[in-house]
């Protein structure tokens, strides 16, 4: 919801001047970089699949869980443009 808003208030600023809209720039980079191999923040990771010493995190369930939510929030962000910007 609050990603939602935010690309609302965007869409109302700033859409006379932008023609082309991305919701999400390389969200497989972050879901994994993040949530798999521990090289992004929030550095969550388990043994074996990360990069450093990995103690909080598990690889083999959150970074579906945070792509799940990437494809939540973009779907809810171009439901909103489509409903009431085009």
């Amino acid at each position: 919801r609050d990603f939602t808003m935010y690309a609302d208030v965007c869409f109302r600023e700033f859409g006379d001047r932008v023609t082309y809209w991305s919701t999400l720039n390389e969200p497989n980079v972050f879901s994994m970089g993040a949530y798999d191999k521990g090289v992004l923040p929030p550095l969550h990771c388990s043994s074996p699949y990360g990069f450093r010493n990995c103690s909080v995190g598990n690889s083999s369930t959150e970074p579906y869980i945070v792509t799940h939510n990437q494809l939540i929030a973009h779907a809810s962000v171009v439901k909103l443009y489509k409903k009431k910007y085009k």
